[in-house]
């Protein structure tokens, strides 16, 4: 172990879903939990999205419709141009 590395008591149960979890991943207990944390999170994250737009005025919504830094600007013939291609 490393200075930085953490032990914690978890019940068996809960370390052997751990542990078939990384293997079936094929990962190590550690990334197998962070994916796991990863996974409960984003549906949190897309809610608070969505919570934050319900709660838009009409206004706000139309300013980000003219934010020209929004755009994916299709109409320039370069878009179009993969990073080799620029080279």
């Amino acid at each position: 172990m490393t200075a930085t590395d953490t032990t914690i008591k978890v019940p068996e149960a809960l370390r052997d879903r751990i542990g078939r979890r990384a293997e079936r991943e094929h990962t190590p207990l550690a990334v197998a939990i962070e994916r796991a944390l990863d996974e409960a999170e984003e549906p949190e994250f897309w809610r608070e999205v969505r919570r934050y737009h319900a709660g838009l005025s009409d206004e706000d919504r139309r300013a980000y419709l003219n934010d020209r830094t929004l755009r994916d600007d299709l109409a320039d013939p370069d878009d179009a141009l993969t990073a080799e291609d620029a080279w």
